[in-house]
């Protein structure tokens, strides 16, 4: 398997968890666990749009969203970023991205670290997902990597 594949599969996967992430806070209504989502949302659609030279200066990461508008915002996100890994190969991963961050600083990077960092950055906040729904004593979803590719492969 190539690195684009690889990402294709992980990003198959991000999008698997966020949906489970989004069925669980239907049952389960922990208004901090829907904000950390949301924020991890929004920044897979900014982070996106970075691929495209965004300026983000000043963009508000911490945004307030409905569950309802998650669960929309999830599957945009899974639709952007499948259509643009199907874009490239292995080489066009190198591809560099010049953006702005919120606060107007002027970074570049590689379209494969964007991308890896989007997957980082989202599996950190859904363990704080997890995190926040125990300490509300709701139940959380199973959302392990392992546990995916076992119900993909069956």
């Amino acid at each position: 398997m190539n690195t684009i594949e690889y990402l294709r599969e992980l990003f198959i996967y991000n999008d698997w968890a966020n949906r489970r992430i989004v069925a669980a806070l239907k049952s389960s209504p922990s208004e901090k666990a829907r904000k950390i989502f949301a924020h991890l949302l929004i920044t897979e659609k900014e982070y996106f749009e970075r691929l495209y030279d965004k300026d983000s200066t000043g963009f508000d990461f911490w945004q307030d969203l409905s569950l309802e508008d998650c669960a929309n915002l999830t599957k945009e996100n899974a639709e952007n970023y499948e259509r643009i890994l199907e874009r490239f190969d292995d080489e066009g991963l190198g591809q560099v991205a010049k953006y702005k961050t919120s606060e107007g600083i002027a970074y570049q990077n590689t379209f494969r670290e964007l991308l890896t960092h989007v997957l980082f950055h989202s599996s950190i906040h859904r363990g704080n997902i997890i995190l926040k729904m125990r300490e509300e004593n709701y139940a959380p979803p199973t959302i392990d990597y392992i546990i995916y590719l076992r119900e993909a492969k069956s």
